[in-house]
């Protein structure tokens, strides 16, 4: 599987589980540790149509983090919490789980490094908690005061439909209650030519947003 066709299967995907602990709880409570299980929504990434990079950095609990430069380690080491992993080869995956409150409620964060990042933070998933899920003891709780989740754009959990379309503009694909962006643009490392792709996807409930999706993937 080259590393294009991995952001893809990893990235353009939708929820479908989450994985319970050890002691399953009834049926009626969803646990949160592993990030969801993910399924096909694309047969292929869709050819780009946004002008400019989105989000290539964003900060939690103001540390500062950078796609594809910033470690999972070093995060661990800053905002503590535990590294899990699964799969091996091309379905390897390691995330870091976190989860705090807004105005709005609770909201759970997973940072993600899969085979291709190399360690490196490659992706994160940020949703809304619903009100009958459970929250694994591996999950590392941040304070409110300490900064929370912020982006380099006008987006968070609770924005509007219509304040997405302001900021991003016409998705480049839709499907449902589903927004997907997608960006691509050459560059040339250490002499070497290659290709970065941001994808953002953000998902609504009842016309606010309620998940978003955000990778970033330098390939040759």
């Amino acid at each position: 599987m080259n590393r294009l066709s991995s952001v893809v299967l990893l990235l353009i995907l939708t929820i479908s589980a989450f994985t319970q602990t050890p002691n399953p709880p009834s049926s009626r409570t969803r646990v949160a540790w592993q990030p969801p299980r993910w399924d096909d929504l694309l047969n292929e990434l869709p050819t780009a149509t946004v002008p400019t990079e989105m989000v290539g950095a964003f900060r939690v609990s103001n540390f500062p983090i950078e796609f594809e430069e910033t470690k999972m380690e070093d995060v661990r080491t800053r905002l503590g919490g535990t590294i899990g992993h699964k799969g091996d080869a091309g379905e390897y995956l390691e995330w870091l789980c976190f989860h705090g409150t807004d105005s709005e409620g609770r909201w759970v964060l997973w940072l993600e490094s899969g085979e291709i990042d190399g360690g490196m933070v490659g992706s994160f998933r940020w949703e809304r908690l619903p009100m009958n899920a459970e929250l694994d003891q591996r999950c590392r709780m941040l304070q409110r005061k300490a900064g929370g989740i912020v982006l380099p754009i006008s987006l968070r959990l609770g924005t509007t439909e219509k304040e997405v379309l302001k900021t991003l503009g016409t998705p480049t694909v839709r499907r449902g209650d589903r927004l997907i962006y997608v960006h691509e643009h050459d560059e040339t490392i250490r002499g070497e030519p290659f290709t970065s792709d941001n994808i953002v996807e953000v998902r609504l409930r009842g016309g606010t947003v309620c998940a978003i999706e955000v990778s970033k993937t330098v390939s040759s």
